[in-house]
Formats: structure tokens, C-alpha cells, sequence
């Protein structure tokens, strides 16, 4: 199957069986009058992905185009608590449709079955919501209620292969994203939130791989069985990479390799501001001199052997992983999800599942246009693709429409949101040539 009969079969899922079903469980639909199910998730999703802050006006004529004919009055009354349970449940329902792309990327994804990139993002919401999503508390865990999402992204095809939606005070590290098996010969990339030797133990049983920055404090010993300390055996390692195999962990000795490269002095300081603003926020007190004297380094861990996969690629895999936090800037600056803009906590509620599943599909039509080409900037797909909301909700009904709207979707993109000029090559261009990459060394 093709990307765009993908992604139109997965659009007529989402506002056809899904919304129905979703409809039938969150009771939000009592009497067919006006709206049902299909029109009433059309008009939210269609409407937000038109326009983010869209009004109830903007709503009432979205409304028009999926054969509601309603006033913004109408709108106005259908911000209930159904309403908002019925977006969340066909949000949790739509994220289990995995779009996409049938490109392929770069070859050296081609290597591994599927390469996942595992990330969270937090949104903080009324603090009425703590009961079921509870915060951290102050600024940094998202106030008194909040939710997190622990979102998995496939890097060879794009996909959003799964959300998971948590209270925001769960510690990344506790996630059950962390059980999941995906195979063997599979990669998982993800940061320190989710360091613990003990899932990459169950990984590699499960012949798997992993890549990962080491967690200060972690035991490193070299194969032979000794201990070594850390930071004064890598300043005497020559050559602008340090390649070596090590057991991992004080207790586990976990077979890995561990690969580490000295930063320029001006990104070591950067890192270290970060670290010492992060410490005395959380903490109330300075960072310790090894603590800091870390921050020279990158050093990453990894199971997957030498053959298979060098320093300078393992350097670019790890640096691609910020395509999910590219995503979440999307969705939080572009889609707007975190904003908590409404008169009652129930419209800001509707709000937020709105945007979400307008993030959702606007990400399936981005996939289906410019994923993987280097010449395209994702921020102006993302924005190019919102013109062409009315003329999805005319076509749902119609798959060959459908797919027809799709390919001048593509159409547009692929002559439009050219990437501005920049010095350095980005992610995609990183992946199919890893020479491309720079190492300014100390």
C-alpha cells in the first residue's frame, strides 16, 4: 500500500469507525439532530488543524463542510465534559494508527529492523485534572496536574509508532515503554531519562540494541575486569574518538562498547551553565568539579558491535534523535497543545485534545509529502498543509477523493517550504553521508 492510500484509509478510520466507537463509549452523542460522531470529531480536529486558536464562529462553519449545519451558539453548547472525553478517548485510539512513510530514509537505518526513538513531552493542565494526571508541583513538573506523553518515533519511516499518556510526575526512567520488546535486530535511541542497565541487559537478551549517553556515576570497567576512571583514561585515549568495548555496571558487567568524543570548549561551557541552573533549581547547590568536569565529553554506551556500526555513524544516530524533540516544538509552538487558552477547564480540555489530534494528522500529511527530503522544512509543512483542511473534510467520504486531495497536498509541499539556508547540513543529509558531520576538537 502506497503512503497516501496509508495515510487516506488511516483518515477514514480516525472519523469514520473510530470516532463512532468513541462517540458510543463517552455517551456524547444523545439525540441525532444536528451533529453525530463522524461530523462532531471533523469539526474539532479539521477546525483546530485550520487554525489552532480557532473561535466558535471558525468551528460553526467547519461545522457547514461536514453537513452540520450549526450556529456558534451550537458550538458554544457542546463544550461538555463528554465532549472532552470523546476527543481524549479518539485521540488514545488514533495514536494506535501508525503512518508511515515508504521512503527509505538512509541506508544506514536499513540496518537494523526498525530504529525508535523513545522521548516524553509534558503538558500541564488545570490543576482540577490532578486526580488523574498528577504533577510535579512548581514550574518545572508541570504544576499541581499535568500529563505526560511518552512518544516512540520510528526514524526510518517517520511514524509516531506510539503515545503513551502518563501523569506528569512518572519518572521517565519508570515508564512500562521501558518493557517493550521491538524485535530482534531493532535499535533504541533515547537519553539519560531512560538510562538503566538493567532494560539494556533485557534488551540484548531479546537481541536487541541499544544507544544511550552514560549516566554520571555508572560503573564502567574495561573487558579485562578493571576498573578505570573514567574521565583521566579517556583524556589519555588518542585520536578524535574513544572506541572501546566495556562492562557496563558495578553489578551487571554488561558487555557493551562505549564510544566518547571531547566536546569544543565553548559547548562544554554551554553544557555546564545548563547543569549548574538544572542542579540548583532542583537541588539548591552547586554541582560537584567531576560533575562539571563531565560535561567536556559526550560519551554514549551502546550494544551494537563495530561491524555494524561506527563512532562518526553512532555520533549522527545519536544527534537524529532530536527529531522527537523537533516534533514536540511542533506540536507545542505550531499546534499550540499546551496552551490552557478557555473560559472553563472543560474548554481548555477540549482544546488540548483537539490540537493533539490536529498534531496527529497534520504529522500523517507531513510524512506522506517531505519526510526524509533535505531540501523541505518540516515547521512550513507543517504550516502548508493546514490550507487544505476544508477540502479534507469534503473528500473523507471518498477515498479516491481522498487520496486525490492527498496528492495535491503532496503537490504543494514538494514546490513549496524549501528549507532556509544553513551553514551546516541538518539530520537527513547527516544520515546518508556521516562525513558530512564536524568535529571542532580541543
Amino acid at each position: 500500500m502506497g503512503i497516501l492510500a496509508k495515510v487516506g484509509a488511516a483518515l477514514q478510520r480516525l472519523f469514520g469507525e473510530i470516532a463512532e466507537n468513541a462517540a458510543d463509549e463517552s455517551g456524547v452523542i444523545q439525540r441525532k439532530r444536528k451533529f453525530t460522531g463522524l461530523s462532531l470529531a471533523r469539526t474539532f480536529v479539521l477546525g483546530f488543524l485550520q487554525n489552532p486558536e480557532a473561535s466558535d464562529e471558525e468551528l460553526a462553519q467547519m461545522a457547514v463542510q461536514n453537513g452540520a449545519e450549526v450556529t456558534p451558539q451550537a458550538i458554544d453548547q457542546r463544550h461538555t465534559p463528554k465532549l472532552a472525553d470523546f476527543l481524549q478517548k479518539l485521540f488514545c485510539w488514533g495514536t494506535k494508527l501508525v503512518v508511515g512513510s515508504d521512503k527509505a530514509l538512509a541506508p544506514i537505518l536499513e540496518r537494523f529492523t526498525s530504529v525508535t526513538v523513545l522521548d516524553s513531552s509534558t503538558i500541564t493542565l488545570p490543576d482540577s485534572m490532578q486526580e488523574h494526571f498528577a504533577g510535579c508541583g512548581g514550574s518545572y513538573g508541570g504544576g499541581a496536574a499535568a500529563m505526560k506523553l511518552q512518544t516512540e518515533l520510528d526514524l526510518r519511516s517517520g511514524a509516531v509508532s506510539h503515545v503513551q499518556i502518563e501523569p506528569g510526575r512518572s519518572p521517565d526512567a519508570a515508564t512500562s515503554r521501558q518493557h517493550v520488546r521491538h524485535g530482534k535486530g531493532s535499535l533504541r535511541i533515547t537519553d539519560l531519562g531512560y538510562f538503566n542497565v538493567l532494560i539494556f541487559a533485557a534488551m540484548m537478551a531479546a537481541e536487541e540494541h541499544f544507544l544511550s549517553r552514560l549516566q554520571f556515576g555508572t560503573g564502567v570497567m574495561l573487558r579485562d575486569g578493571d576498573s578505570v576512571d573514567l574521565l583521566p583514561w579517556l583524556a589519555q585515549q588518542p585520536g578524535p574518538f574513544v572506541d572501546e568495548p566495556i562492562l557496563l555496571g558495578q553489578e551487571q558487567r554488561l558487555a557493551c562498547r562505549l564510544i566518547a568524543w571531547r566536546l569544543p570548549q565553548e559547548q562544554a561551557n554551554r553544557r555546564r551553565q545548563k547543569l549548574r541552573q538544572e542542579t540548583i533549581s532542583k537541588k539548591g547547590r552547586e554541582p560537584s568539579a567531576e560533575r562539571l568536569a563531565w560535561c567536556d565529553w559526550t560519551i554514549l554506551v551502546t550494544s551494537v558491535p563495530v561491524d555494524m556500526l561506527t563512532p562518526k555513524e553512532a555520533a549522527v544516530l545519536y544527534r537524529a534523535r532530536w527529531q522527537v524533540e523537533l516534533l514536540f516544538k511542533r506540536w507545542k509552538s505550531q499546534d499550540l497543545v499546551a496552551v490552557l487558552n478557555g473560559s472553563t477547564v472543560v474548554r481548555q480540555m477540549v482544546r488540548v485534545w483537539s490540537r493533539l489530534l490536529a498534531a496527529l494528522v497534520q504529522h500523517w500529511l507531513v510524512i506522506a509529502s517531505v519526510w526524509g527530503d533535505p531540501t523541505k522544512s518540516l515547521t512550513k509543512a507543517c504550516e502548508a498543509v493546514r490550507a487544505f483542511a476544508g477540502r479534507l473534510a469534503a473528500s473523507l467520504a471518498c477515498l479516491t477523493e481522498l487520496e486525490r486531495v492527498l496528492a495535491n497536498v503532496c503537490q504543494a509541499l514538494a514546490k513549496t517550504c524549501r528549507r532556509n539556508k544553513r551553514s551546516k547540513p541538518g539530520t537527513f543529509e547527516l544520515l546518508n553521508d556521516v562525513n558530512l558531520l564536524e568535529f571542532r576538537l580541543t
